[in-house]
């Protein structure tokens, strides 16, 4: 057997390790999220409602042992009932949808603007807005929350999205497609009478959706996933999103680790959906930027 055989294999068997213990977590939540709601933590069944339980009783305070516990998916069923869960979904995709949409429309053309045209002081303000991606985020906190109190945009979806609609990363990767594609497609539309929006949208755009593919990953599974400022700007519990719905299954006294489980995976699901659905655009803009640089 040649040597690179060999190894092919053994790095075949060290992916395959790898990716089971990176599933460790996701097989127990799931086994978490199929055990009785009475099954606690010594895996005898108490048969207390769990809804009822003391708040001086805090087994609940570490997760349950679930391994030879009875399978059931009443607790999905329990979580839309115990919780608004619909709505924040609802919430959630509102959040995670127009912020996509705001990012890949103004992202875009901000990045084409950059790449493509040429007007004054255009490096320096490309720049600049690099240099605000030193800033952190907390710091630019205080005065954003201001502005939305001001206008009253607090607990609205408005104040949700709006700050969230553009992003200095996002108009980066976006610049760095754009100067990827050659000047002659630019050059040879200008001969043809092709405007500015034009050559935006029919010449330039749909060669760059493998980076339109890969902003829309990107942000949607960061908006998605997001808890800090929608901690910040909802106190509603009907405008929560999902990710601070799943801290509502925590008390001060106990946690609900079966429902939790549950919520979480559900929440899991239509971030595996998308990421394979735009996989292949995601690799083709990955190797293409380690390639062209």
């Amino acid at each position: 057997m040649r040597k690179w055989e060999i190894a092919r294999k053994v790095s075949y068997i060290v992916l395959i390790i790898y990716a089971l213990i990176s599933l460790t977590p996701f097989i127990w939540a799931f086994l978490v999220s199929v055990a009785p709601m009475n099954y606690i933590l010594n895996g005898k069944p108490t048969g207390v409602n769990i809804m009822q339980w003391p708040p001086e009783i805090n087994i609940f305070k570490i997760p349950p042992e679930v391994f030879g516990a009875p399978a059931t998916l009443s607790n999905y069923g329990q979580v839309f009932t115990v919780t608004p869960y619909a709505r924040w979904i609802l919430n959630t995709i509102i959040y995670a949808g127009f912020v996509t949409l705001g990012n890949l429309i103004l992202d875009a053309m901000a990045g084409y603007a950059f790449a493509k045209l040429k007007f004054p002081g255009r490096n320096y303000i490309f720049t600049l807005l690099l240099g605000t991606l030193m800033v952190p985020f907390p710091v630019t906190i205080i005065p954003v929350y201001n502005l939305l109190v001001n206008f009253n945009l607090v607990n609205t979806y408005v104040g949700l999205i709006f700050p969230k609609v553009a992003s200095v990363t996002g108009l980066f990767l976006m610049r760095q497609f754009y100067m990827s594609i050659p000047d002659e497609l630019d050059e040879a539309a200008k001969v043809d009478g092709a405007g500015i929006f034009r050559r935006f949208w029919q010449i330039d755009s749909p060669v760059a959706l493998p980076a339109f593919a890969t902003l829309a990953i990107y942000t949607f599974m960061g908006t998605w996933n997001d808890f800090f400022w929608p901690l910040i700007v909802t106190s509603n519990k009907d405008m929560f999103t999902l990710a601070m719905g799943l801290n509502y299954f925590r008390t001060s006294y106990y946690t609900f680790w079966q429902l939790m489980m549950a919520a979480s995976l559900l929440m899991t699901v239509p971030m595996i959906i998308i990421f394979l659905s735009f996989q292949r655009y995601f690799v083709e803009t990955s190797t293409s930027s380690a390639v062209k640089g």
